[in-house]
């Protein structure tokens, strides 16, 4: 629903910023798939209060010339226009904030989640202070078809950091 009235921003943490402000906790951890990968990953480069997060199916880099026409479709749509949105992707890029994630970061991919124009997330796990990489060989974007592989890791690791 919130798709339909808003655009996508490449400063979604400050966003984040604000629900933790009006949780009135003093840390949270966060887990994004897809875009919200990159999402929650620069959220824990930006907000201290970020204590714990995992990313799944998140892209490092994205690469306008190189995603595919569907991609771009949503994105223009998403965005308001092809030019707010090859500017959109030209933020999406962890190579600057993954040294600044300090929070253990959990990175998850599949290993059949090939969408052109992503650079799989791999990169911020070996690049972030405290990360670690998970990789489903048989994974596909989402890992829906793999959950039990990484699922049970994924909560192990956040309630193992928050409690």
């Amino acid at each position: 629903m919130l798709a339909a009235t808003s655009t996508v921003t490449a400063d979604y943490h400050q966003v984040i910023g604000r629900v933790v402000d009006a949780l009135g906790v003093a840390s949270v951890g966060l887990v994004g798939l897809s875009l919200g990968g990159f999402y929650a990953a620069a959220s824990a480069a930006h907000e201290p209060r970020v204590t714990a997060a995992a990313t799944v199916s998140g892209p490092f880099r994205l690469d306008w010339d190189a995603l595919p026409a569907p991609v771009r479709e949503i994105l223009i749509q998403r965005a308001g226009g092809e030019e707010a949105a090859r500017r959109f992707a030209g933020r999406v890029d962890l190579s600057a904030l993954a040294p600044r994630i300090t929070c253990p970061l959990l990175v998850v991919d599949g290993g059949q989640d090939l969408i052109p124009g992503v650079t799989d997330a791999e990169p911020l796990a070996r690049l972030a202070r405290n990360g670690r990489y998970l990789l489903i060989p048989h994974g596909d974007h989402l890992l829906g078809n793999a959950r039990p592989d990484w699922l049970p890791t994924l909560a192990d690791h956040l309630h193992g950091e928050l409690t």
